[in-house]
């Protein structure tokens, strides 16, 4: 019997190639720090392991990332999104800003997990 090789999906490509020869200036060093600042979310309680980052990176090697914290939160860059960190990310970010607006207006409409009352329905696992 011959080995079958299992084929490479698309996002398994993603994955292996990341950034390196042929990056943009910057680009390395900046996911480098991103992904450092995510490792401090997830090590002091904001975000839980294995929670899934989103990543966006333009040609010129600008990069931004969020995810979801485990409060039900939006994170960005791994902090918590508030309104000083917002006007941070749009300055230190102009690129993003129209971006960053987007995930403001998308988290102002959200409730806390830590804020909602037990769940109604019996069968749930939901945190109470």
């Amino acid at each position: 019997m011959g080995h079958i090789k299992p084929q490479r999906t698309q996002r398994d490509r993603r994955r292996t190639e990341g950034l390196g020869v042929g990056a943009p200036p910057g680009a390395v060093e900046e996911t480098a720090r991103l992904k450092a600042a995510w490792d401090r979310a997830i090590d002091t309680g904001l975000m839980p392991e294995g929670n899934e980052v989103n990543w966006r990176a333009l040609p010129t090697g600008d990069l931004i990332s969020d995810a979801i914290g485990g409060d039900g939160q939006m994170l960005v860059d791994g902090q918590e999104l508030t309104a000083e960190w917002a006007a941070e990310l749009r300055r230190t970010k102009p690129v993003f800003a129209g971006l960053v607006d987007v995930f403001v207006e998308t988290a102002r409409g959200w409730t806390r997990l830590s804020e909602m009352g037990p769940c109604p329905h019996a069968t749930c696992d939901c945190p109470s």
